[in-house]
């Protein structure tokens, strides 16, 4: 019928309008969603009275939309399909307390990231991240992770490989440091990135050298349960140790 939206043209339209919204940005206008997606103001209304049906955007004032409250509750549902959180989270736990650094384990999806799990130094300065938080992969350290041990990661990415680590210097921004590493699971398939991050002037050279052993522990212990491989971890906590 003349007019209407048909098929996966619909789906894509639909879909190119909820990814629009960027990272923190709590609303957009129709004129933003215009803009940004290329599609005409009369197709974006009539897809989002059909998002709206279903949940996944709702009207915030005259002509201003955000996305709904079913982004929660799929991302509830994948977490829980995922089946992680009985060993991300104790670890992730445990590494804070030893630490006192924020710890996150982030999954990559497509050319983003997303923090799966969080659990937030205790620190009156620390890194502002949250559960759910959907970024690009670079600039960042856990993204570097994440594309380095995936099969399109280049030659520039070799001394991550190498090391199963990387140091993030306020690359994302300016007064934020990082470290991360990979996670395995059966199979030695890449799981996801585990890593600390807080304040730059948390994470000095010598600050970043005593943090390691902690986190590559942890790495170790996480991969083991998930039922990867955790040598490469404890072949370098043994050559850390003997030097």
């Amino acid at each position: 019928m003349e007019g209407q939206e048909k098929g996966v043209t619909a789906v894509d339209r639909a879909l190119t309008i909820i990814e629009s919204f960027r990272d923190r940005e709590l609303s957009l206008s129709l004129q933003e969603l215009a803009a940004r997606t290329g599609l005409h103001k009369a197709t974006i209304i009539r897809l989002i009275a059909s998002l709206e049906r279903f949940g996944y955007m709702v009207k915030t004032a005259p002509g201003t939309y955000a996305l709904g409250s079913a982004f929660l509750r799929y991302g509830s549902i994948y977490q829980s399909s995922l089946q992680l959180s009985d060993h991300v989270v104790p670890v992730l736990r445990d590494l804070v307390q030893r630490t006192g650094e924020t710890s996150a384990f982030y999954v990559r999806d497509g050319d983003m990231r997303i923090c799966l799990y969080k659990v937030e130094s205790t620190a009156a300065l620390r890194s502002n991240q949250r559960e759910g938080d959907r970024r690009p992969l670079l600039p960042g350290g856990t993204g570097k992770v994440l594309l380095a041990f995936s099969e399109d990661g280049g030659p520039e990415l070799d001394d991550i490989r190498s090391n199963y680590f990387v140091h993030n210097k306020g690359e994302r921004h300016p007064e934020i440091s990082s470290i991360a590493v990979p996670i395995f699971a059966t199979g030695n398939l890449l799981a996801g990135a585990m890593s600390m991050s807080g304040p730059i002037t948390h994470f000095t050279a010598k600050a970043v050298q005593k943090f390691k052993p902690a986190l590559m522990d942890a790495a170790a212990r996480l991969t083991q349960q998930l039922g990867g491989d955790p040598s490469p971890f404890l072949e370098r906590l043994e050559n850390k140790t003997a030097a």
